[in-house]
């Protein structure tokens, strides 16, 4: 077994549920993340961010409208208002009435039984209190060696390790419109200092890996063939985030 760097007695590379399962139940909801313990996956990864009144709400778009229908901003709404909106429709009726759900409730769900990559969505300059809130949870719950935090946002990353040297901080990019052009080649590292880089899986050649990898723990994502997961897996990648996670157990 090759150890995994980053987390002490876990078998690399680390693999991650990518916001749970989402080819089984809707994305960074309960239902989605009970099936990580069901698939037994070892990991898991989720978005994080801060709501108007002030909690951790886990989902991915700043703007609710993909997935409850609502077109309105996390940021601009309280916890009530964002609770009452179906999650779970949007991927199938058997789900409707599913709710945006609380970081605090999916470490109650899962517990110390996964590792976490919690991915801090940020697209504004200010904090919010987003970086000292999910650390005041992580060491609630007893995780700290079970975490690492993410981020295409620099400014979080280098919020975050100014608070704590405990857990790994990684830089996610890619070279896709949505990322600022000066950010696609992960230069983003050079502001916030990450101990981990995390570039889109279709970036990675071997002499890319090679030399990123002489500094940085390096994972990817989203890895969603076997063919890819393999070819990472031989040049030792520290972990792979996927959509089909559950398919990879069993080589993982």
């Amino acid at each position: 077994m090759r150890e995994s760097r980053i987390f002490v007695g876990e078998k690399a590379p680390l693999l991650f549920g990518h916001r749970g399962c989402p080819v089984e139940a809707p994305e960074n909801t309960l239902a989605s993340f009970s099936r990580i313990l069901e698939n037994n996956i070892p990991g898991v990864e989720l978005d994080v961010q801060v709501c108007s009144s002030g909690e951790l709400v886990v989902l991915h778009d700043n703007n609710m409208l993909r997935t409850t229908g609502f077109d309105g901003n996390i940021l601009d709404h309280d916890l009530t208002q964002i609770r009452s909106l179906d999650n779970g429709s949007f991927f199938s009726p058997d789900f409707k009435g599913e709710k945006i759900p609380l970081l605090e409730e999916v470490f109650q769900l899962l517990g110390d039984k996964v590792y976490y990559d919690i991915e801090l969505k940020a697209d504004y300059t200010r904090s919010f209190g987003l970086e000292k809130k999910v650390l005041a949870m992580i060491r609630d719950f007893r995780l700290t060696r079970r975490v690492v935090v993410s981020s295409f946002n620099p400014l979080p990353v280098a919020r975050f390790k100014k608070l704590t040297n405990e857990i790994p901080a990684f830089l996610i990019y890619s070279d896709t419109e949505d990322v600022p052009f000066y950010l696609r080649k992960g230069e983003g590292r050079f502001l916030c200092r990450p101990e981990g880089l995390k570039p889109d899986c279709r970036l990675l050649d071997e002499n890319l890996y090679r030399k990123l990898s002489r500094k940085y723990l390096l994972m990817s994502w989203t890895v969603n063939d076997l063919k890819t997961y393999n070819r990472l897996a031989e040049w030792e990648i520290d972990g792979v985030c996927s959509n089909y996670a559950a398919d990879f157990v069993s080589g993982s």
